[in-house]
């Protein structure tokens, strides 16, 4: 991720950081998630809409982005479903409670060393390697055969990372 972002990034609040520089310090809005038109195996689910999405964390982005719960549904690599049921009032819920997500960016990135990455560069380059596990065994067998670096963390330990992501940025007074 230093690599590719140009900047030290020795942790998930410096990737955060990175990614909100790349979109001008705002927080990643509902329209610029990366929708999918037609069904796909990643989607959210609220009282009114589907979402159809080409990642399942962009799900997870979305609960952070509407004042209502929202179902999450997605497929590991192997197509086992996961399900996440997130609300303002309940918190989140994951099926299964020890599912795993990973982290991560292209070893084979075309973005020069000294460029800043664009907005569809950075999802270019992370979107692909952000995936959802039943086990940490099965994140570490996909992890050993892609052309990304990554990292394995429990599901729900992801999910406070999408809400610093969607988080609108301080106001000049707040700072």
């Amino acid at each position: 991720m230093s690599r590719f972002f140009g900047a030290s990034i020795d942790t998930f609040d410096d990737m955060v950081a990175a990614i909100r520089k790349v979109v001008e310090g705002d927080g990643i809005a509902i329209d610029e998630l990366c929708h999918v038109d037609g069904e796909t195996p990643h989607y959210a689910k609220t009282a009114d809409e589907t979402y159809y999405f080409r990642c399942f964390y962009d799900g997870i982005a979305l609960a952070h982005l509407v004042d209502e719960p929202v179902e999450i549904r997605t497929e590991t690599p192997t197509e086992e479903p996961i399900e996440i049921q997130m609300s303002p009032a309940d918190g989140v819920d994951v099926t299964p409670p020890d599912a795993v997500m990973s982290f991560g960016v292209t070893t084979e990135s075309d973005v020069p060393a000294d460029e800043t990455p664009s907005a569809p560069d950075v999802y270019g380059a992370v979107c692909p390697y952000v995936k959802a596990f039943y086990t940490r065994e099965d994140y570490e067998r996909w992890a050993e055969d892609v052309a990304a670096t990554t990292v394995g963390i429990p599901l729900d330990a992801g999910v406070p990372i999408a809400a610093a992501l969607t988080a609108p940025a301080p106001s000049e007074g707040a700072q």
